[in-house]
């Protein structure tokens, strides 16, 4: 049990010693998973948009009424 405990106490020395030079080096890493997250989004809607092709489609239907809206603003 003393091994595990040494092992655990050694680990959390290094993670808060490390922690604060790992999270400048996340910077780039976040800007990646938003970039995935906007290309998913895209996919989404287009996908969305090509199911229920047509003239009159909820995502169509949605888009002219926002902007039906923003113009009567």
């Amino acid at each position: 049990m003393s091994t595990f405990k040494d092992m655990f106490r050694l680990l959390m020395i290094r993670l808060y010693t490390q922690l604060p030079g790992r999270a400048c080096n996340q910077r780039g890493a976040s800007a990646l998973e938003y970039i995935v997250l906007a290309a998913a989004i895209i996919v989404i809607v287009g996908v969305l948009a090509t199911v229920f092709g047509g003239d009159s489609n909820p995502l169509s239907d949605a888009f002219r009424d926002l902007f039906t809206d923003a113009q009567d603003v």
